[in-house]
């Protein structure tokens, strides 16, 4: 007995006709026939009593055909379940992101993420690099936006969004303001304000200005400062400088008097963000689709890869 046979037997049951049963299941009426009487031999019941004027389904054939549509019904349901999760996008997808991109990026991608695809149910976790690999590695978020390569992460892999460069916030009375052309040398000199070590974002400033350590003592080291909006308010109070990423810098985001920020004419003064997840993440298309949807909406101050 399958789907088929109950199909048959429904439809038979209905219109109480071979010839119109046979029509509606896009059979023969030999083959209708036959498989009604198999179905019958199998349940060694007759379902039906014919004559040459008309046939009548037997009270054991009732009794069957309520349990067959609902067998019907409920294959009817997970076919359509199944369809529906065919389409990209659909259902609960957490996804991490690092605290110096989460703020700048996500309000860019989400409306417009949400127009797109309204059956997502997209969950955000911030955290550090971390964090968020050791969440992936547990399963506890599908996938994650990072600055760093996990290339090296066993059981990890990756997909390249964007370059994003870096730009060069300091006070509007700093020296530097007079320097057209800013190069390593000039980074080197500042009195650079850094977020802790657990955040990613500090060795990628410390890399492109070609710094292993900050000194342990001096006039900054008394800001300990855990966000990069606070370090960015200390910057305007002419306590320091820093380098922000360049979507933090979009559509003036960034404007807070005593403060200016620039972008740097660097070669190496930029960041590689991707998206991350296992690589037996069963919903690997749907992070495909996401990634070609966050670099089609990304503004010009960062190039997609």
């Amino acid at each position: 007995m399958n789907l088929k046979d109950l199909k048959y037997f429904s439809s038979l049951a209905k219109h109480k006709n071979f010839s119109k049963a046979a029509e509606e299941c896009f059979v023969t009426q030999p083959t209708l026939s036959n498989q009604i009487n198999k179905l019958e031999q199998e349940l060694g019941l007759t379902l039906f009593e014919r004559t040459n004027r008309k046939v009548t389904i037997t009270e054991e054939g009732r009794l069957i055909l309520e349990a067959a549509q609902k067998t019907l019904e409920t294959a009817s349901e997970i076919e359509k379940i199944a369809h529906r999760f065919k389409q990209p996008l659909m259902g609960k997808m957490t996804l991490g992101a690092i605290h110096t991109l989460s703020p700048y990026l996500l309000p860019i991608i989400l409306l417009p993420l949400k127009e797109a695809y309204p059956d997502l149910d997209l969950i955000i976790v911030e955290a550090t690099t971390s964090e968020l690999v050791e969440d992936l590695k547990s399963g506890k978020i599908d996938a994650a936006l990072l600055a760093t390569t996990v290339k090296n992460e066993k059981g990890l892999k990756e997909r390249q969004l964007f370059k994003e460069p870096f730009w060069l916030a300091h006070p509007v009375n700093h020296d530097i303001y007079a320097v057209d052309d800013i190069t390593v040398k000039h980074l080197q000199n500042l009195d650079l304000l850094l977020l802790p070590e657990e955040h990613c974002l500090s060795d990628q400033v410390k890399s492109v200005c070609g710094l292993k350590n900050l000194e342990t003592e001096g006039p900054m080291q008394w800001l300990h400062a855990g966000s990069l909006e606070t370090i960015l308010q200390f910057v305007a109070m002419g306590q320091g400088s820093t380098l922000v990423p360049a979507l933090a810098t979009y559509e003036g985001r960034i404007n807070t008097q005593g403060m200016i920020v620039r972008k740097l004419d660097v070669d190496q003064a930029y960041r590689n963000i991707s998206i991350s997840f296992r690589k037996d993440y069963s919903k690997e298309s749907d992070l495909k689709v996401l990634s070609k949807f966050i670099k089609a909406n990304l503004p010009n101050t960062v190039v997609p890869l």
